[in-house]
């Protein structure tokens, strides 16, 4: 009596497919993941540089992914000023009252995109949760 064929696939095949759609898999969040970050296009906060001299920052934009440590200023018209930690420092945030409907506690973390203002404060110009 013949013997038939064994259909089904060689380990060594099945372990090659696996892997290229594994790295496939990783390619497209890689491409797709980070293409979805509304702040991808911001350079990251300088903290020590803004700890030494704010001046030299003034008048740019950045991404800051902080925790709010505390509400430091309620004022309805403009805003209010948090003080958030990042990396062990302590730094004034100003979210102004055109996003006053983001609601900001103690010990969330949030990423801001902020501007450096004339006076060396920074400015939320938009606010997410990571």
């Amino acid at each position: 009596m013949a013997r038939r064929a064994s259909s089904s696939i060689p380990a060594g095949k099945l372990a090659a497919v696996a892997t290229v759609v594994a790295g496939l898999l990783a390619v497209a969040y890689a491409v797709f993941g980070t293409a979805q970050d509304p702040f991808r296009t911001s350079s990251p906060f300088p903290v020590k540089e803004y700890l030494e001299n704010s001046n030299s920052i003034r008048g740019n934009t950045y991404r800051l992914e902080a925790l709010v440590d505390k509400t430091l200023e309620v004022v309805p018209a403009t805003g209010r000023l948090f003080s958030v930690e990042v990396s062990g420092d302590m730094l004034p945030v100003l979210v102004p009252a055109s996003l006053n409907g983001t609601n900001i506690e103690r010990g969330q973390k949030f990423l801001f995109r902020v501007q450096v203002n004339e006076k060396g404060l920074l400015v939320a110009t938009e606010i997410r949760k990571p």
